[in-house]
């Protein structure tokens, strides 16, 4: 088929540097009349439609931008912030076009906020291949349900055990979607959770106390949260002082240790047991809050004891957390969901370019 020339324009196209020299390729680029498909641009090859950078080019800027902020970079390479960041998410829009859902077995769910006033994402991740899978917007049921549909029913059906914490929304996407899935509490969060427990129930003793216990009460959170290993001498002192002063602090206290054993138990009927006495100790202690939280794990059990069946949990989110807050503050905060979303995947181990 012979293509007649229509007209051409020059460009300037920056390729790698030189030394320290930038360097920039000046040519006539064509468009050609298709009898076929009507006018087109020639395709260079060595360089993207319509972009003033090299292929290669590009590829340096990219992987600069996984090491280093984007402002670095564009320092760096003496260009705008805003070309950077287009550059590196056209490289991350290819490297992730196409997801991998096969073989989806474990997974972790859990949210992190992207920004102020509880604007949260959801991020899935798969335990076995250590690799954030999906990123989606909000954390309601349809947020979940939209991961689902998604990967479609073969792949959802797949699943065997999904970590999540005790949200009510991701249970249901998970019970609408993926019905075998066990779903299995995180004991991250159930701990944290049981540590409002104990701030509250210290906040009501100290509101309680006589004056002169006041001083033994006060600035004692930090001794009743943290594990009696992370506290000096003196600390475990004032800790020793606290419970025999308050009977109730220590009851939670003691109760505290209690719970964590209950994700060491290997057998379902060993941790049946445990949780069963440990909230039949909160229910006879009479300390309101705990009370309420005996309820809610009585409410919540299935997932506790899936432990002992798929000792699974969302501590790999957590730690990616750390990096997805060094990301944020890289990249101005992230406007750009779609952008902040690639780049918590490229930060998973298994996702980073060689």
């Amino acid at each position: 088929m012979v293509f007649d020339r229509y007209d051409r324009t020059r460009h300037r196209i920056r390729d790698l540097n030189v030394f320290e020299l930038q360097t920039y390729l000046v040519l006539d680029k064509w468009r050609i009349h298709c009898p076929t498909c009507g006018v087109r641009v020639e395709d260079l090859g060595f360089a993207a439609p319509y972009s003033r950078y090299t292929r290669r080019f590009e590829d340096l800027v990219a992987r600069l931008c996984e090491k280093l902020p984007v402002a670095d970079v564009a320092e760096l390479m003496g260009m705008d912030w805003k070309t950077v960041k287009d550059i590196d998410k056209r490289a991350l829009q290819r490297t992730f076009a196409n997801p991998d859902y096969s073989g989806l077995r474990l997974l972790s769910i859990d949210e992190i906020a992207y920004k102020k006033h509880h604007k949260y994402l959801t991020l899935v991740l798969d335990l076995e291949r250590t690799r954030v899978v999906w990123v989606g917007k909000g954390r309601r049921q349809a947020t979940l349900e939209a991961f689902f549909d998604e990967i479609g029913e073969e792949a959802a059906h797949g699943i065997v055990s999904i970590a999540i914490d005790m949200w009510d929304p991701y249970i249901a996407a998970i019970h609408s979607h993926a019905p075998q899935a066990q779903i299995v509490f995180d004991k991250f969060h159930v701990i944290s959770n049981y540590s409002k427990v104990i701030d509250k129930v210290r906040v009501e003793e100290f509101k309680k106390a006589e004056a002169e216990d006041k001083p033994v009460l006060r600035g004692t959170r930090y001794l009743l949260l943290k594990n009696q290993e992370k506290l000096s001498p003196e600390q475990l002192g004032r800790l020793e002082e606290l419970r025999s002063l308050n009977q109730n602090l220590n009851t939670v206290y003691l109760l505290k240790d209690d719970l964590k054993r209950l994700w060491e138990c290997k057998k379902r009927k060993e941790a049946t047991c445990l949780l069963t006495q440990w909230t039949q100790a909160a229910e006879d202690s009479g300390i309101q809050p705990l009370m309420k939280f005996a309820k809610t794990l009585n409410r919540y059990a299935y997932g506790l004891l899936n432990h002992c069946d798929h000792p699974i949990n969302n501590g790999q989110i957590e730690g990616l957390n750390n990096k997805i807050k060094v990301i944020k503050r890289r990249c101005y905060g992230f406007h750009d969901l779609d952008y902040f979303s690639l780049k918590i995947k490229q930060a998973s181990p298994r996702s980073r370019s060689p």
